[in-house]
């Protein structure tokens, strides 16, 4: 499974990939911001995008906006880390296309959990 990380903080880009790779998933790629990730997204498929809500230049809803209106990974599954859970952030998640979230802060457990789940 190739998994794209999203986070504008280096400590959890790397606390998710040490999480996943203990887990044993080995294509792990990791963009800094919604920008850097829809470039990625441009030279390689992903089966899964791990993304934060809030980060510079390009955030997490913008990016999965982007995502849905390129036909090549329109139907790559998407977990949405935040801070806010609200039920207006919920729907908001759930009309993007959202196949899961996870509110900060969370487990490693948790989140793999929810990637072995969506595998």
């Amino acid at each position: 499974m190739k998994i794209l990380i999203v986070d504008d903080t280096y400590f959890m880009r790397e606390l998710i990939s040490e999480s996943l790779q203990e887990r044993g998933f080995k294509e792990l790629t990791q963009a800094s911001n919604g920008e850097e990730a829809l470039r990625a997204l441009s030279h390689k498929d992903y089966d899964l995008i791990v993304t934060d809500w809030n980060m510079p230049k390009v955030n997490g809803v913008e990016l999965i906006k982007r995502m849905k209106q390129n036909p090549s990974c329109r139907d790559t599954k998407v977990i949405m880390l935040t801070g806010d859970t609200t039920p207006e952030k919920i729907l908001e998640m759930k009309a993007l296309g959202v196949n899961g979230y996870i509110s900060k802060p969370f487990t490693p457990e948790l989140l793999t959990d929810l990637v072995l789940k969506l595998a």
